[in-house]
């Protein structure tokens, strides 16, 4: 759900967002969403996006594809290449296509100390680690800050076990100050992972694109895929190509399925 700031000035203040993006999120008496985004113009272009909780995230790999589609439709960003602000950093952006729409982004590098993550964890530039659950068993997990904090878990049985369970479980996780997202992982081969993601301040979620990203440079630490994968989410598919630099790129589409009004 994407919003311009210019329109929203003239009957909320910015410090209401989280409040607007509770109810505008809300699947019974709003319009059910994952997250709220405000397109804010001055200074400069930047992508402010909520959860459907209230929090503010500081980036979202699916939002910021609606971002560069909603900026194109709009008029707002003219160029098929340009830089949005976000709370994770500056994003570049380049649209691929423009019908059927596609672009491509440039999610910059990810970040591995336990400051980034808002862990306890100390001395380890890669976290992997194994986490107690609160039934005794100990599963192993890989942590990180991809765009925003991630956590990787890789499975074999993504049909059979308790994804939500788990992924609420991981997420609350008392070592996880500030929570995480978690993305359960199945490798499909070299070129392809098959993911589901449990979003902090929204919970199961269709796709993640700022997790999928996460996801192929786990898989690509470990030896599981190589620099380049297709990620297989549950509407559709992405791709993450991982640079010689460092940079993580996400191409991907978007679809609008509707304009209306909130009152």
């Amino acid at each position: 759900m994407i919003i311009k700031e210019r329109e929203l000035s003239r009957h909320i203040r910015p410090s209401d967002y989280p409040e607007l993006a509770v109810r505008m999120c809300d699947i019974s008496t709003g319009a059910g969403a994952d997250g709220m985004i405000v397109v804010r113009q001055d200074p400069a272009l930047e992508m402010v996006f909520f959860n459907c909780d209230g929090s503010r995230a500081p980036m979202c790999g699916n939002g910021i594809r609606c971002f560069a589609h909603f900026c194109k439709r709009e008029g707002i960003a003219t160029e098929d290449s340009y830089s949005v602000k976000t709370l994770a950093g500056d994003m570049v952006v380049e649209v691929t296509c423009r019908e059927p729409f596609r672009v491509k982004i440039n999610m910059g590098k990810p970040l591995f100390s336990s400051d980034d993550i808002k862990v306890d964890f100390k001395g380890e530039n890669y976290l992997l680690r194994n986490l107690t659950l609160d039934d005794g068993t100990d599963i192993e997990i890989n942590s990180l800050f991809m765009g925003t904090i991630h956590t990787v878990v890789f499975m074999d049985n993504l049909e059979s076990a308790d994804i939500p369970k788990l992924g609420e479980e991981i997420c609350n996780h008392p070592v996880f100050k500030e929570k995480t997202n978690v993305n359960f992982v199945k490798v499909v081969d070299h070129e392809t992972l098959e993911v589901k993601t449990y979003e902090r301040g929204v919970g199961m979620t269709l796709a993640c694109g700022t997790g999928a990203c996460a996801s192929v440079l786990v898989a690509n630490m470990q030896g599981r895929c190589g620099k380049q994968a297709d990620v297989l989410l549950k509407l559709g598919k992405l791709s993450i190509s991982i640079a010689e630099d460092g940079n993580v790129y996400m191409e991907g589409p978007s679809v609008r399925i509707l304009d209306g009004k909130f009152y």
